[in-house]
């Protein structure tokens, strides 16, 4: 998916059902989308603009699994100075 990203505009569509580590996709991705359980029409409806989206993320998604580690196991969105800070979103439409 990284070699594909990095040869052609991409989006990249990610379930999250946790928190993850993703800065190599989303330096790579054109676009980058962050799913939490969205059904298979539903996706590219939003994609092409024939439905509109929101949606903020409900943790934070960290720069490494380092620094992840280096966080507290006890204190929420404390990773350092993730890419995508807890309640990063959009709204489109």
């Amino acid at each position: 998916m990284l070699e594909v990203a990095s040869a052609v505009p991409a989006v990249v569509d990610i379930f999250l059902d946790r928190a993850a580590g993703i800065p190599e996709i989303a330096d790579r991705a054109a676009a980058l989308v962050a799913d939490f359980g969205a059904s298979d029409t539903a996706l590219p409806d939003v994609l092409f603009g024939r439905a509109a989206a929101a949606g903020r993320l409900p943790f934070e998604l960290p720069c490494s699994m380092a620094s992840v580690a280096a966080g507290r196991e006890d204190v929420p969105n404390d990773s350092g100075d993730p890419p995508f800070p807890y309640g990063h979103g959009i709204r489109l439409g």
